[in-house]
């Protein structure tokens, strides 16, 4: 019998799982082979130490007074734990730290013309003196009306939002606007509405 496979026959000798016949194999192999017969001397002894200190419990401050004892953790190990246990909040601080950094760029590099964004630019009348772009009597604008670097009058009917970037909103009594009005003449006020439609957009994604 080789001793691989005696030490196999050792822990099923000691589960008690043993038949008779290779027990005698095992047995006539332990009385010649001293290194299995060490390796078995050695499984009982553990196995007994384990019987006899199966009994011993610990207090229920143990854990408490060890903690207690240990150094506590630097800032900067606090710190690092703290981004590994909220990873979703990290992702979405530096997605606002990035973001507000490129629109932040993006409104002092924006060109100074007036720029108009609407479906039905043909039915606008662009007022060069005063910059204004006008939504006349009786006309119905479908959809969004932005306008940058100039202001809005709306005097017909805008079926959605009317906003103003660098500008404002002006709303005569015959005005009909079916969503929002902004004019948006800050950087803080640019970058909420910047994100606001970036968050719009990723809305749709979300299950």
């Amino acid at each position: 019998m080789e001793c691989r496979q005696a030490n196999l026959l050792i822990h099923e000798f000691l589960d008690g799982d043993l038949d008779e016949l290779s027990n005698q194999q095992l047995q006539e192999h332990l009385r010649t082979c001293q290194a299995c017969c060490q390796h078995l001397h050695e499984l009982k002894r553990a196995i007994a130490f384990l019987q006899s200190a199966s009994h011993i419990h610990v207090s229920a401050d143990f854990t408490a007074r060890v903690l207690a004892q240990l150094p506590s953790p630097s800032k900067a190990n606090r710190v690092s734990n703290w981004l590994r246990q909220h990873p979703f909040l990290v992702a979405a601080a530096v997605f606002f730290f990035l973001m507000t950094g490129s629109l932040t760029a993006s409104w002092f590099e924006q060109d100074e013309t007036l720029q108009v964004s609407s479906a039905h630019l043909d039915k606008l009348k662009i007022d060069k003196e005063r910059n204004v772009v006008v939504v006349p009597s009786g006309v119905t604008i479908d959809g969004d009306l932005v306008v940058r670097n100039g202001s809005v009058e709306v005097l017909g009917k805008v079926k959605g939002n009317v906003v103003a970037i660098e500008g404002k909103v002006f709303l005569a009594s015959t005005a009909q606007v079916a969503g929002d009005t902004e004019s948006i003449e800050a950087i803080f006020d640019w970058i909420w509405y910047e994100l606001k439609n970036i968050g719009n957009d990723l809305l749709p994604l979300a299950p």
